[in-house]
């Protein structure tokens, strides 16, 4: 049985040559990247988000503070439903959620620095898988066409994969 990396390394093989790497948006194990081939890997901010969750009961202000933040990074859809188009979204993340993400990040450091966390605690183990990503949790506001999320975003990764070839792999 393949993995995720295995699987997207045969698709991404069809990939007509000389493109741009694509980005790959999965959760943060190693097994769902593909070998040899080169993608710009992103991870979404819903796994960390869910690390919190997991905490909440434990840890109600942090948690409070965390989604408080995490909500100001969100862009909301206009108001007939229709989703904001690329460039709107990417200036959206330049320009609103990197300086609140990176707020973020610093308040998760001082969380350690401060000594206000334990790392081994809940709180701290879903500071340190944030902060473990976060380059690839944060590529969203760097990349065109990056969501923030993979859920409700999925789409084809690959350029130049045509649909029929993608019915053929289904």
């Amino acid at each position: 049985m393949e993995h995720a990396g295995e699987n997207l390394a045969d698709v991404l093989k069809q990939r007509a040559p000389g493109l741009a790497p694509p980005i790959q948006m999965c959760d943060a194990l190693a097994r769902n990247s593909p070998k040899l081939i080169e993608t710009l890997l992103a991870n979404c901010l819903a796994h960390g988000r869910r690390q919190f969750t997991e905490v909440a009961d434990s840890f109600p202000d942090e948690c409070r503070y965390y989604w408080s933040r995490w909500r100001g990074i969100r862009l909301r859809r206009r108001s007939k439903g229709s989703p904001p188009d690329t460039e709107e979204r990417l200036t959206f993340h330049q320009t609103r959620s990197a300086p609140v993400m990176e707020g973020l990040r610093q308040w998760m450091e001082n969380q350690f620095a401060e000594h206000k966390t334990e790392p081994n605690s809940g709180l701290g183990k879903a500071i340190s898988y944030l902060l473990r990503h976060w380059t690839k949790l944060t590529l969203f506001p760097a990349s065109k066409g990056r969501p923030s999320r993979q859920q409700h975003r999925r789409k084809s990764i690959e350029e130049g994969y045509s649909a029929s070839q993608r019915m053929r792999s289904l």
